[in-house]
């Protein structure tokens, strides 16, 4: 058996010596190196970095060599150094104001551009409402009389035609001829000569003087009825027609008619609008009952009476006809 010799077991010995110290010495500096960064992120707690900086004080001490101790100084100089700028920059960053958003895309409809970047005085379109198309009759019964009651819409798809015949003709027989769907009684006149009592005007042409300055039915130039009691803006006027009835109703005037005439019960008609109708009423009562019904049960805003009598049952010269257009 070959034992090693004293000399050999002597170099083992300190060549295993000499490698302890040099991890020794290794290991004490990266404790150093550690102990370094810990204290300076530790900066803002004044009572740990006391105790951190006696603890590295105590540690590089132990090293022997000043070469190590050098090199270790110069780490942590270095990093004291750099971790103030690396602060700034940061806090540089977080005080510089806030990217603004960008901006969001959308698509307008032409409708919508128009409504946003279009004539700011353009009219905007609107859509009145407008009375329905259809004739409506129905019966009602009032203060024990009965009235047949014929309702129109008042528009420019309603034509107001006032007919002339000096010879007469029937009511039924007007409305046929000019193709209307409904139709007044016209003003007074004489039974047998048919020769008118009151104002008649056709197209601006005047076919009889105004003698009693009773309510005006007017026809303007696109068919419009309206009842009023002003002569100067119709009289003479071209394309206008217009025809003198007889007693206003609503509102109750007696405009030169008797007692006795408002008394007697018979044939009796009248005609009455408001902004978006006309009504025509028929039955047989006095004037009294007759205005009553129409002020309390139809929405108008005047209404006149016509001539009644034989006439609403016999021939007249002159009636008013409605047409559709």
């Amino acid at each position: 058996m070959i034992t090693p010799s004293e000399a050999e077991i002597r170099d083992q010995t300190c060549g295993t010596t000499v490698i302890r110290l040099l991890i020794s010495k290794h290991l004490l500096l990266l404790k150093a190196s550690w102990l370094a960064v810990f204290a300076v992120f530790c900066t803002a707690f004044d009572s740990a970095k006391t105790n951190v900086m006696r603890t590295m004080h105590s540690l590089l001490l132990q090293i022997n060599r000043p070469c190590v101790r050098r090199a270790v100084m110069v780490v942590v100089l270095a990093i004291a150094l750099i971790t103030p700028v690396f602060f700034m920059q940061t806090s540089t960053k977080s005080s510089r104001s806030p990217r603004p958003p960008r901006p969001v895309e959308l698509v307008l409809s032409s409708t919508q551009a128009d409504a946003l970047f279009g004539d700011k005085y353009k009219k905007q379109v609107t859509h009145k409402w407008h009375p329905p198309h259809y004739l409506k009759v129905w019966m009602a019964r009032h203060k024990g009389r009965i009235f047949r009651v014929i309702q129109l819409p008042r528009c420019e798809h309603l034509e107001t035609v006032i007919t002339y015949n000096p010879s007469g003709e029937t009511l039924k027989a007007a409305k046929s001829r000019v193709g209307g769907v409904a139709a007044v009684t016209g003003s007074y006149h004489h039974p047998r000569s048919m020769v008118l009592a009151d104002f008649l005007q056709r197209d601006g042409c005047v076919l009889a003087g105004a003698r009693t300055g009773r309510c005006l039915l007017s026809v303007n130039a696109d068919g419009i009825v309206d009842i009023s009691t002003e002569y100067s803006g119709i009289k003479g006027v071209s394309g206008v027609s217009a025809l003198a009835l007889g007693q206003r109703l609503v509102p109750l005037e007696r405009d030169g008619f008797s007692i006795a005439f408002m008394n007697r019960v018979t044939d009796r008609m009248a005609i009455g609008v408001n902004n978006n109708f006309i009504f025509i009423v028929q039955g047989k009562s006095d004037i009294w009952r007759l205005a009553h019904f129409i002020r309390t049960k139809l929405p108008v805003r005047v209404a006149v009476n016509s001539d009644g009598g034989h006439v609403v049952r016999g021939k007249a010269p002159v009636h008013v006809v409605f047409r559709w257009r």
